[in-house]
């Protein structure tokens, strides 16, 4: 990352980020003199820290909390025991923030003139504040970037308000994507699509369902909502968004990275294993390492800390059939297999009964194969679905097993409907799965705003 990262004024930025830009007021370039960073600079930056973001701690966290994976040894056995790391929080918010900061000053310094990479910088914005709040609930927006003005401890947003916000980025960004009147446009400075405005505008309008689909519980919600968003939005595995890693610009795929530096510390888990049947499923060799277990997978089973099972596979760029990890790998960030799981669920929040439903679930599942074995999918599905038996349930644990590059999906769906329905870890220290993360500990102490709820505590799309 730094390659890139040290070409623009981003690196000053990513340090008045800290603690949700409450300190290196030392360090700050003002965002009225950016003398050193352009529109194409700033973007290349943004879209890194994204991946790094969605690659990274926090969405190991939600794989273990969903079973998709194990923490065996080292820090990682602590989200295992229900215990996540309240230090290691830090990290995350340290990256998150500054990120979303620098998707903040490209807009706000050349969105005017670039609308089209403004457009960009808040569908990025959106992806990490809806991580944040997934993860955390309320959480810093609205005061969050006002360190430099001398707001060195903001408010926390209530998280109804955070996921409105998130609808108001992805609504300007569908605007400014659409506006053909800019000084420049983006091109190979953006990883993902080149500079494609149909593609990012397709990927607003799928966050869009995504994140209105959180309110789900809440008075009010209206599933023809999700569906008319789904109608402008992913259309196909070809449009869909995936990080960029190794020679095509943004380096180290972070699943593949945390397997090279610390092989053995996650493991799949035996509960996702099992629940596609193990070699009966054409993914499951593709998101654990099998070739060292007589080609079947074997996960670590709850309960247990054992490390000399299945690791990750080549489709996290995980171990491949030599051994190796593929740091280049490329994973999805926002997928049509995602889009039609959304729009099953929605179908059938409308009327039980929609025998359409069962035509997305389908495609949904054929997408998912087809994006993770690389190969068009035609053959018979792994488990068949008709009218009688699709339901709300199914789609969401057909979606779980899908959600593996993604699981903090996964996290917000456990939480928001009950399913999967998963056991208890015998060695979790809660007789619950966390229903959040705790507060960054640099929060806590150094920010009398900040609110330290338990870990049993529903964030409140889960109330």
């Amino acid at each position: 990352m730094k390659k890139i990262i040290f070409k623009t004024i981003a690196v000053a930025l990513i340090f008045t980020g800290l603690n949700s830009c409450r300190k290196g007021d030392d360090l700050y370039i003002s965002p009225n003199a950016p003398s050193a960073a352009t529109p194409a600079s700033m973007l290349s930056a943004c879209e890194v820290g994204t991946f790094n973001s969605l690659e990274g701690g926090a969405e190991r966290i939600a794989s273990i909390f969903m079973q998709h994976s194990s923490g065996v040894y080292g820090q990682m056995v602590q989200p295992e025991e229900y215990a996540p790391i309240e230090s290691d929080m830090d990290n995350y918010w340290n990256t998150l923030y500054p990120n979303m900061l620098n998707c903040k000053l490209l807009g706000d310094n050349f969105g005017s003139v670039d609308p089209n990479y403004r457009g960009i910088s808040r569908i990025l914005f959106a992806m990490n504040l809806g991580l944040v709040t997934d993860m955390w609930g309320d959480c810093p927006y609205s005061e969050a970037f006002q360190g430099a003005s001398g707001n060195l401890a903001p408010h926390f947003d209530p998280q109804q308000s955070v996921l409105s916000a998130i609808q108001t980025l992805l609504d300007g960004a569908i605007v400014d994507l659409a506006n053909s009147t800019n000084n420049v446009t983006p091109g190979g400075d953006d990883f993902i699509f080149k500079g494609n405005t149909a593609s990012w505008t397709k990927v607003a309008w799928t966050l869009k369902a995504r994140y209105y689909m959180r309110l789900s519980k809440k008075t009010g919600f209206d599933p023809n909502v999700v569906l008319t968003d789904l109608a402008n939005g992913i259309a196909s595995n070809a449009d869909n968004c995936n990080s960029i890693h190794g020679s095509a610009g943004a380096e180290t795929n972070g699943w593949a990275a945390f397997l090279n530096n610390r092989y053995g510390y996650v493991v799949g888990c035996q509960t996702l294993i099992d629940s596609m049947g193990n070699m009966a499923d054409p993914r499951t060799p593709y998101y654990f390492d099998t070739t060292y277990e007589g080609n079947v997978a074997v996960g670590n089973l709850l309960g247990d800390l054992n490390p000399n099972v299945s690791s990750w596979g080549p489709y996290l760029g995980g171990l491949d059939n030599t051994g190796n990890a593929n740091p280049s790998k490329s994973v999805p960030l926002v997928s049509f297999a995602e889009a039609k799981f959304l729009e099953a669920e929605a179908k059938l929040r409308i009327n039980a009964s929609d025998a359409t439903a069962v035509t997305s679930l389908n495609t949904a599942i054929t997408a998912s194969i087809s994006e993770v074995t690389g190969t068009p999918f035609s053959g018979t599905l792994p488990v068949i679905y008709t009218a009688a038996n699709t339901t709300i349930h199914t789609v969401i644990l057909e979606k779980w097993k899908a959600m593996f590059a993604d699981p903090v999906e996964s996290y917000a769906d456990y939480r928001r409907t009950g399913f999967p329905v998963l056991k208890m870890n015998p060695l979790g220290l809660l007789p619950y799965i966390p229903k959040r993360l705790p507060t960054s500990e640099q929060e806590r102490t150094t920010n009398p705003n900040a609110p330290t709820p338990s870990l049993g505590a529903a964030v409140w799309y889960a109330q």
